[in-house]
């Protein structure tokens, strides 16, 4: 493999605590009341997808609007102050870079936000790329929309012309490994992410330490 792309959530930090808040801050917000958020949110998936699990019956795309709109309020604004990067996934993503690979974050978090983790952690200068959904919105790209990870993933392996036997997609929930799937390429799912065993069956293959994943 040459070409690695990694999932930004569950998979290179730990983010779920402010997300978490963020989200609950949003709904307090709205006067939205989901008495079983600690045990059935997810950090990774899109808003959209979230917003339409914790409420299925309420659920609308003005109310999909209304969520993404407060917690990017809140999420861009609270200084991350419990994000912890997962040292051996950096160590991993180092180790591949030094070799001569390819690295790229690509994930479902907006561009605001993943920008502002990879700047707090100095990412910036790690990876080689990084490739949000709404990247496009984000960056006033005349005609740029916002795109699933299936589609996503479609366009960094057609802007960089990698051969699919050299890519590889390493994350924690099924987004990634529907992705990976959906593109032709092979996946890594990472246990200490916030994926269920249903997720990581997914995968092409899942790894318990960071050290197996370039194995």
């Amino acid at each position: 493999m040459k070409y690695w792309f990694f999932d930004l959530d569950g998979t290179l930090a730990d983010t779920d605590r402010d997300i978490r808040e963020s989200w609950k801050a949003t709904l307090v917000d709205l006067g939205l009341e989901c008495p079983n958020f600690d045990r059935d949110f997810v950090a990774g998936p899109p808003i959209d997808e979230m917003v339409r699990q914790l409420f299925p019956e309420q659920f609308t795309p003005a109310l999909a609007d209304a969520v993404r709109t407060g917690f990017a309020r809140h999420y861009d604004t609270d200084g991350l102050p419990n994000t912890v990067p997962y040292p051996d996934a950096l160590a991993c993503a180092k180790a591949l870079k030094a070799r001569g690979d390819y690295i790229a974050i690509v994930t479902n978090k907006r561009y605001v936000g993943a920008t502002a983790v990879m700047k707090k952690f100095g990412w910036d200068k790690l990876f080689d790329a990084l490739y949000t959904g709404d990247m496009d919105l984000a960056l006033g790209v005349p005609g740029g929309r916002k795109l699933r990870k299936t589609d996503l993933l479609k366009r960094v392996i057609a802007d960089l012309n990698a051969p699919l036997a050299d890519c590889v997609m390493i994350g924690d929930t099924k987004s990634d490994f529907e992705a990976a799937a959906y593109c032709g390429m092979t996946s890594i799912g990472v246990t200490w992410g916030y994926g269920t065993s249903a997720d990581l069956a997914m995968a092409t293959r899942v790894v318990a330490n960071a050290d197996e994943i370039a194995h």
